[in-house]
């Protein structure tokens, strides 16, 4: 009796201590989970914290050295409560920059209004520059109102947008001509399309331009009227291209209207450009008036030409024209 006693004791201590062992490995391996997923949960958090701090460290620095440029800016106003606002952008800074909304200020009337830039995407790389012009409605804008206007980038930067006058210039143009050209804006267009220009309106800016490829030229005039009176060029208005050392090779562009995104539109509309406004335009066309795209031949491949501007129409109410010949190129077999 009590040796059976003694075996039965003897089994049941034996069980609790076994199940006692492994309640305590399944303790120990509970804990060990939980501590190693708080301690990959919290590394993680870390990282994603680290990672933050890192990205807006980087924001601002590039927010410090971003360095955009208005300059040449113009203000016109064709008619009560809108107002033209032109401009030239540059960015002198290290990385490039997007330009989201435009200010304009009637400091006269102490109202404003903003517009929206995003839809039209411009940006500026590094070295770029860009014409700006944008209409801006403020109403019982007139002008002989004080205008200021400044835009405002990605990253939050303000960009004032410098006027500049140029009465100076004006007296000077009266022996040249009242148009004056920004000889640095000058560019080059390839096509997307049969009809629409290729990166546009950045384009090419580069006095070496190539041969067997359709292209266009893009240049930015500035109306210095001593007169102070309105111009209008007429489809006659073109750029030809002269070789001294191919006597007889010509190419002729004439001025085309082109849309925000690049398309070439016909027929032609005459443009207008009033006193100290500054527009850019496109010479695209082979024919007078219409859309017929034109290339240079191999014929002229690495030899210099003389690019002229011959600007016709109205100035006033009288019959305008004029020639501008300050752009030297260089064709190159592409």
């Amino acid at each position: 009796m009590n040796r059976s006693l003694l075996r039965r004791k003897t089994r049941f201590g034996s069980s609790k201590g076994i199940s006692t062992a492994v309640g305590t490995v399944f303790l120990v391996l509970t804990v060990f989970i939980i501590g190693t997923n708080i301690f990959l949960w919290t590394l993680t958090q870390n990282t994603i914290y680290n990672q933050a701090v890192k990205e807006r460290n980087q924001q601002d620095v590039d927010r410090l050295i971003e360095n955009v440029v208005g300059r040449n800016t113009n203000f016109v106003v064709p008619s009560t409560g809108r107002v033209n606002v032109t401009a030239e952008l540059m960015n002198a800074g290290s990385i490039s920059a997007q330009i989201v909304t435009l200010w304009v200020l009637d400091a006269t009337q102490r109202k404003y209004n903003v517009t929206d830039l995003r839809a039209s995407n411009i940006n500026l790389n590094p070295g770029d520059r860009l014409p700006l012009m944008r209409v801006v409605d403020i109403p019982d804008a007139v002008s002989d109102n004080v205008f200021n206007s400044w835009l405002v980038t990605a990253r939050g930067n303000k960009v004032n947008l410098e006027t500049v006058q140029s009465i100076i210039v004006a007296n000077l143009s009266q022996g040249i001509g009242s148009m004056a050209l920004d000889f640095l804006a000058f560019r080059y267009f390839t096509y997307q399309t049969s009809t629409r220009l290729a990166n546009y309106p950045s384009g090419i800016n580069t006095f070496n331009v190539p041969s067997r490829t359709f292209i266009a030229f893009g240049v930015v005039l500035t109306n210095l009227d001593p007169s102070e009176q309105t111009i209008i060029l007429n489809r006659y208005s073109q750029c030809w291209l002269y070789f001294p050392k191919s006597p007889g090779s010509t190419f002729v562009f004439y001025v085309v209207n082109v849309e925000d995104d690049g398309t070439i539109t016909t027929p032609y509309s005459p443009i207008t450009i009033a006193f100290t406004e500054t527009k850019f335009f496109v010479f695209a066309s082979d024919t007078a008036g219409s859309l017929g795209r034109v290339s240079i031949t191999s014929a002229v491949e690495n030899l210099p030409c003389a690019l002229n501007l011959l600007l016709l129409g109205t100035i006033g109410t009288r019959d305008y024209g004029q020639n501008i010949p300050f752009v030297s190129l260089y064709v190159y077999r592409p």
